[in-house]
């Protein structure tokens, strides 16, 4: 066993992300009393890009952002449905639409793999397994629900009040459990936010490459997968 702890990113690693905003797409459709076509899917998209640019939220390294990322990131979203709903000339209802947007967020579960929780299971004998997540705590609990009776401890970053790959985050994580941080495997798909934040705070680093962007961009991290079951012999 090379590593004592094992710590896992959530979307884009242990669940999907992308369904999940599917759902919540649907959900605020209905919420703002739009009919959900592939022109409201355009309209989301085009507009979720270009305001996500304006509040800085691509921008995980800078202090200000790590700092301020959930005020920012509710802002966002109010902006976002206010936007859609004056694209489709109904009533803007930011409020009803930001409540279905989490609500269908928290009801989905759908992993990345069809194995997922059993590969987790599989390496919960012989590690200790850690959930660290950017995301908000009431959303991120409920989606992680079967993963979390086999999880030692779990970080949400708004609980934490900074995110990934903020030093403050990784700190908490060293200081509580508490180990040295070469004991530590972090598992994720973001090279900005798991890779970087894991790598400045001098743990092992795993890339969870399950696009397949491929080995060029290897260097960021000390290894590279592209299933998850890869790690019953990795780690």
């Amino acid at each position: 066993m090379k590593y004592q702890y094992l710590i896992f990113d959530v979307d884009g690693t242990l669940l999907n992300f992308y369904s999940a905003y599917a759902w919540a797409q649907q959900a605020v459709a209905k919420a703002l009393g739009i009919e959900f076509t592939q022109e409201f899917v355009q309209t989301d998209e085009k507009l979720s890009w270009e305001l996500w640019d304006e509040f800085g939220l691509s921008h995980v390294e800078d202090e200000t952002v790590q700092q301020n990322y959930h005020p920012l990131y509710e802002a966002y979203l109010r902006k976002h449905f206010t936007c859609i709903a004056q694209a489709f000339g109904v009533e803007a209802e930011p409020d009803r639409a930001l409540e279905a947007y989490y609500t269908a967020l928290s009801s989905s579960r759908e992993p990345m793999e069809p194995d997922t929780l059993e590969v987790y299971r599989a390496l919960s004998r012989q590690h200790t397994m850690i959930i660290a997540t950017n995301g908000m705590g009431q959303v991120q609990r409920s989606r992680l629900r079967d993963f979390l009776p086999i999880t030692a401890r779990l970080y949400i970053s708004e609980e934490v009040g900074q995110i990934k790959p903020s030093p403050l985050f990784f700190k908490r994580i060293l200081d509580q459990l508490p180990c040295a941080p070469d004991a530590c495997l972090m598992i994720g798909d973001s090279l900005s936010s798991d890779m970087m934040g894991a790598k400045n705070a001098g743990m092992a680093a795993c890339w969870y490459d399950h696009t397949g962007q491929g080995v060029s961009r290897q260097k960021a991290a000390d290894y590279r997968i592209s299933n998850l079951r890869e790690l019953l012999s990795l780690a």
